[in-house]
């Protein structure tokens, strides 16, 4: 048995290992008071819980994002939390689950195999992302196992099929939508060491691409999409048990005669739970599929990127809407306010396309940030080619001889901070992100992860269990709010709890 290096307190040493996940305030704070402390040492749960505690006490009521020159483009509260909290933080999740054996499908505009969606969450010999370029990047990633099951190119006159097609790897804009809603949904968080994980790490992915390129895509080639699956029963020969969609069709339209609502309501007869983003435009109105009676339709929440307790009145009253769209719809058996189900919809952490010039950009932000923040000598080769780019105005310079590198400090800052706020920087490798497609993404994950809990339910149950398990908002409008936020850690334990479920019958 070892102890902890700080109290001397008995403990396992697996334990001590967890000190590997702290978060970096906390490890921060531990630091400044045990210097020679280091990672590997270890640290016991009190420990930890103490030095938690002494950050949480350091949180401001206000945030701090106004403070610095210029503005941060999001809310934080603690100095050494300049970052947006994970989906866990915010919405805590039932983590022995991972989505394990169960596909999502997506459809969206284009993807990217990313780093997060490898099949292991670690990557030994891991290379030097920031400089590798896109041939590189495709051979180190093509030679990993991925969780991708299978990839579709439906932009195409004909389909085309599989990992090694051009379009998968491609730079392109309309890459990154889909990369992001699949890293939202199921990032294992490689490249945040685990921190900005979905709630399905270990899911499979079928990627579906659609659309005419510049992100445009026509109702009709949803439709082609639900129809891909329909056919021949693809959804069931790559085990599709959640589908997800963050794209709308064109006009709203009545879901009884509309193809692709009617395409929604067979592949849901089917098995398979289609969950599709309610819209951005703020509007009571609704397009293909979010319509569709089966289809649950998630709408967005802004919670200004701090920690709040359901238990706590105030704290969920400051709870916001995000502006996505509403209305209603009608089937046989009842009427459905839509949407149905809210998701968090601002400042969420997702990660930037590897292949492009930002994600470059990011990591030499970041190299530069830890610089100054460490603030305990001169600065770099890196900081000094900012000044240099900064001040390269000759008659400037002359009429301020006086000034090193260290002197600039303050303008660099200021200059880094109008290049984070230009990428939405929050990480190396990520950046803020917002919309109903990355609410939705949050929503088809925790699906996953309950079909893993009871294969047994049907769409109509998982439906009924994630509004059952919602947290109801009950300060926002009736219309808009649904059956309120989603609570990941709830909704699977009810559906390890429901008939079928292998906690049938327990009570929580």
């Amino acid at each position: 048995m070892a102890c902890c290096p700080l109290c001397g307190t008995a403990c396992d040493p697996r334990i001590l290992a967890l000190a590997a996940r702290l978060a970096p305030a906390v490890a921060h704070r531990l630091r400044q008071q045990h210097p020679a402390w280091q990672t590997q040492d270890g640290l016991c749960p009190a420990c930890a819980a103490g030095f938690a505690q002494q950050v949480a006490a350091g949180r401001d009521d206000g945030s701090l994002h106004t403070l610095t020159d210029p503005p941060t483009t999001f809310p934080y509260y603690h100095p050494d939390e300049e970052t947006v909290l994970s989906q866990p933080q915010r919405l805590p999740a039932y983590t022995t689950l991972g989505g394990d054996g169960v596909t999502i499908a997506f459809l969206d505009s284009g993807y990217y195999p990313h780093p997060d969606l490898a099949a292991a969450p670690t990557w030994s010999g891991a290379p030097d992302w920031p400089k590798l370029n896109a041939p590189e990047l495709r051979a180190a990633l093509a030679a990993a196992p991925l969780r991708l099951r299978h990839y579709v190119d439906l932009t195409g006159e004909q389909p085309q099929e599989g990992l090694a097609l051009d379009s998968l790897w491609d730079a392109a804009g309309d890459s990154w939508h889909g990369q992001m809603t699949t890293t939202v949904a199921a990032g294992n968080g490689l490249l945040s060491a685990g921190h900005f994980a979905g709630y399905a790490p270990r899911a499979g992915l079928l990627p579906i691409k659609i659309g005419r390129g510049g992100g445009r895509i026509p109702e009709e080639d949803i439709l082609r999409g639900l129809r891909w699956l329909l056919e021949d029963d693809r959804w069931q020969r790559y085990g599709v048990r959640v589908l997800n969609v963050s794209v709308g069709g064109d006009f709203p339209d009545l879901w009884q005669t509309n193809p692709v609502c009617l395409a929604a309501e067979e592949l849901s007869r089917r098995g398979v739970l289609i969950a599709a983003a309610a819209g951005n435009r703020g509007i009571a109105q609704l397009v293909a599929p979010a319509q569709a009676p089966s289809v649950l339709t998630v709408g967005g929440v802004d919670d200004l990127n701090r920690r709040w307790s359901p238990r706590a009145a105030a704290e969920v009253e400051r709870l916001a809407l995000y502006p996505h769209n509403w209305g209603r719809s009608r089937s046989a058996e009842r009427l459905w306010r839509k949407p149905e189900l809210l998701a968090l919809a601002r400042w969420l952490p997702a990660p930037v396309l590897p292949p492009s010039p930002v994600f470059q950009e990011m990591h030499a932000i970041a190299r530069l940030r830890a610089r100054l923040l460490a603030g305990d000598g001169p600065l770099d080769d890196l900081a000094a080619h900012w000044v240099q780019t900064l001040h390269s105005d000759p008659v400037y310079r002359r009429q301020h001889p006086e000034q090193s590198a260290d002197g600039w400090r303050a303008e660099i800052w200021a200059a880094l901070r109008k290049r984070m706020n230009a990428h939405k920087w929050v990480h190396t490798y990520y950046q803020h992100v917002d919309g109903t497609s990355v609410a939705v993404a949050q929503v088809s994950a925790v699906a996953a992860q309950m079909v893993q809990a009871n294969p047994a339910l049907t769409p109509g149950q998982i439906k009924t269990l994630l509004m059952q398990t919602a947290h109801p908002l009950r300060h926002l409008p009736r219309a808009r709010a649904g059956a309120g936020l989603l609570q990941p850690g709830r909704a699977v334990a009810a559906a390890l709890r429901a008939p079928g479920g292998p906690l049938a019958g327990i009570p929580t």
